[in-house]
């Protein structure tokens, strides 16, 4: 009993020195695509012991992604499209909005944005790269919960 002890601190030292690498690279998950891996590292892995204790994912019966209309939402309607939301968040993972009222235009310059963001050269998101909740606009590369969770997202 002792060996197993002594190995499952062992991995937890490996973790944790693995976990303080990634942070401290300032990179984020982006940083590891861009380096040409071509393992995935093992924090980033769930072990089969967990993996075996996962309850299997209810999936909404759709063949198509939940389309939540929010024309109305500020009536009494709204009750059921925070529902709608609900629902479609948990048993799906995500959702289309319609009716929002966001031009077109708007969403389009939002798009391009987000991916000139994420673009960036790796030395000036490692400049804003955050591991805590500091600012009001905060860039995560990975869990929140990184040195606590078992399994990095």
């Amino acid at each position: 009993m002792i060996g197993v002890t002594i190995a499952n601190e062992q991995q937890a030292l490996d973790r944790a020195q693995e976990v303080r690498q990634f942070e401290d690279s300032n990179l984020g998950v982006k940083g590891l695509l861009d380096s040409d891996l071509s393992t995935l590292p093992p924090m980033f892995i769930h072990s089969p012991n967990l993996l075996s204790s996962l309850k299997p994912i209810v999936r909404l019966k759709t063949d198509s992604i939940p389309i939540i209309d929010l024309s109305g939402s500020n009536s009494d309607r709204r009750p059921s499209v925070i529902e709608e939301v609900a629902l479609a968040a948990h048993e799906f993972g995500f959702f289309k909005i319609v009716h929002h009222g966001v031009p077109m235009e708007v969403l389009g310059e939002t798009i391009v944005a987000v991916k000139a963001f994420h673009e960036q050269p790796a030395e000036v998101m490692a400049r804003i790269y955050r591991k805590e909740y500091e600012t009001r606009v905060t860039f995560f590369a990975s869990s929140v919960d990184l040195l606590h969770s078992n399994t990095a997202c």
